[in-house]
């Protein structure tokens, strides 16, 4: 009888010991995609990922798609999802809330560790930020760096305030793109990486921000450490920009996680925190 108790209370202990470090019921570790894409595309571009992972490290991953910037944020900090990929701000809102952190960065393709938001138009009349006075333009969701925060800074900068333009606010990168693209927008803004996989459309670039700290994969607070280490040694292993075996793992991912992985710089947080100051600034 005392020996069924044991086992009894060694399997609660068991349960109750992975879900304080974020696992599923099912023993499935889950990573959160922030929604810069429609669903359907995330899949397509993380699958691969996932699959990656899985083979890699042992560990029964998968991917846990969230509607909005809250949502997954919310993800995060509860631990329903052990792992999340933010941007800038949505990580800062993250850390501020229950201070999740940062592992893993990816780089672009200079080997860096930052991304530019960029401004564009559908109109090649149009040769200055000046000239959308007056205009609708897409941006993205509130807490978005590079297709909301950013874009309304380098707007500012050069003289155009929100109720110059007429604004309108779309749910994701793609959605801005393709407002744009239907003349629904005068024009948008969104990140590079995602910019760069329209250059079909033919849009001309009106402004490219300054360098801004790239997302990070960021983990639940009170993650399992043995989890957090396979995560990062399958991916610091992999050297896609000088390795063609990499190259070849990594080539239907999403594009900016094909150039590798570093760990985040020391003033990574630091830079974070100044952009999630200028969110609460035109969110006050």
């Amino acid at each position: 009888m005392v020996k069924k108790i044991f086992i009894i209370i060694a399997f609660l202990v068991l349960i109750f010991s992975a879900v304080h470090y974020g696992y599923a019921a099912e023993n499935k570790i889950y990573i959160g995609i922030f929604p810069y894409y429609a669903p359907d595309k995330i899949w397509h571009f993380y699958e691969p990922f996932i699959d990656y992972l899985n083979k890699t490290t042992g560990i029964p991953w998968e991917l846990k798609l969230y509607h909005n910037y809250d949502a997954i944020i919310d993800g995060i900090c509860s631990g329903e999802v052990s792992i999340a990929y933010l941007g800038p701000n949505p990580f800062g809102l993250a850390y501020e809330k229950c201070k999740a952190k940062p592992l893993l960065v990816p780089l672009g393709n200079d080997g860096k560790p930052f991304y530019r938001s960029i401004i564009f138009t559908n109109n090649h009349k149009i040769n200055s930020l000046k000239e959308l006075k007056g205009k609708p333009f897409a941006f993205g969701d509130r807490n978005s760096t590079s297709s909301n925060i950013v874009p309304r800074k380098m707007l500012e900068d050069a003289g155009i305030t929100m109720d110059m333009i007429k604004p309108v606010f779309l749910k994701s990168h793609e959605k801005i793109i393709n407002a744009v693209a239907k003349n629904e927008a005068t024009a948008g803004a969104t990140k590079i990486p995602v910019f760069e996989k329209f250059k079909g459309l033919k849009f001309k670039v009106l402004k490219v921000s300054e360098p801004l700290p790239h997302h990070s994969f960021c983990a639940t607070p009170n993650i399992n450490p043995d989890i957090e280490r396979k995560f990062m040694n399958a991916l610091l292993k992999l050297k896609p920009m000088h390795d063609s075996s990499d190259r070849n793992i990594v080539k239907n991912w999403d594009l900016e996680l094909q150039y590798g992985f570093t760990l985040p710089p020391e003033d990574y947080i630091q830079n974070i925190l100044k952009l999630h100051r200028l969110f609460k600034k035109y969110n006050d």
